[in-house]
């Protein structure tokens, strides 16, 4: 899971939402408000924000598998309510592998097994993992240090606490890793897909000469890491971070850090 940021405006739906005086302001509320025309803004919204990516898995959102999470659950007796439309405390999320495919449909995005895969309570993940635990059980995304990262991908596709970026940042790797299990980030879709990548890059770059090896890895990880023409990143974008490793850092630590 990478570095995220929040909304730097409110969506124009939510706003007039939120100023509507006649209206309640719960998350069913906007569901209803203009036909769910807001709702479907502000997910589109967070999802450019956060790069086209998952704010948890970091899969890709497309139209038929996003959903907008909330940090502080509706659940909770004593924020959740009031917090359920305060647009800090929203974040695109994809199904967490919980839409089945349609049989009928050869364009179903659930038809690819990195958003789908049977059993399917054993590949949950992201919100539909984490169903309603609280807050102080997972990290919010936009608070998870930027760099280094104190999550890497192994060659197994296998998430897990960097030691030495969390001491650096006094975040213990134990908090890491608590939250990789609370969203369940190492289901078997999710750690298939993110291997496949891994093989995928270290095949192409074990048959680069060596005498321009460097240049390569260097030009790739740009490539590869920061946004494209229409600002999103890869799929899976920790994976190909922990791929380049230092040179991914080199990378991405230049300004104007727009992969944050």
């Amino acid at each position: 899971m990478k570095r995220t940021s929040g909304l730097t405006s409110v969506p124009s739906g939510l706003a007039r939402f939120l100023a509507e005086p006649a209206v309640e302001k719960t998350w069913a509320a906007l569901g209803n408000f203009e036909n769910g025309a807001a709702r479907r803004e502000l997910a589109a919204a967070l999802a450019k924000q956060q790069h086209g990516l998952c704010a948890y898995c970091e899969i890709d959102l497309v139209p038929q598998d996003i959903r907008v999470d909330h940090v502080v659950p509706q659940s909770d007796q004593s924020d959740g309510p009031r917090l359920s439309c305060d647009p800090d405390n929203l974040l695109a999320v994809c199904q967490g592998g919980s839409k089945q495919p349609n049989s009928q449909s050869e364009d179903d995005p659930y038809r690819n097994p990195a958003r789908f895969k049977a059993p399917r309570k054993r590949n949950l993940s992201c919100d539909a993992a984490r169903g309603n635990r609280p807050a102080t059980d997972f990290i919010d995304p936009r608070t998870v240090p930027a760099s280094p990262p104190v999550m890497r991908v192994r060659q197994t596709g296998n998430l897990e606490p960097v030691p030495a970026s969390c001491a650096q940042h006094t975040v213990a790797p134990e908090t890491v890793a608590a939250h990789i299990d609370c969203l369940r980030l190492n289901v078997g879709r999710l750690m298939i897909a993110r291997a496949a990548i891994f093989e995928t890059l270290m095949n192409t770059a074990s048959r680069i000469p060596e005498k321009i090896y460097s240049k390569y890895m260097s030009q790739r990880a740009t490539e590869l890491l920061l946004p494209n023409a229409e600002g999103e990143l890869p799929r899976f974008f920790t994976t190909y971070r922990s791929f380049f490793g230092p040179v991914a850092e080199t990378v991405l630590t230049k300004p104007p850090h727009s992969w944050i």
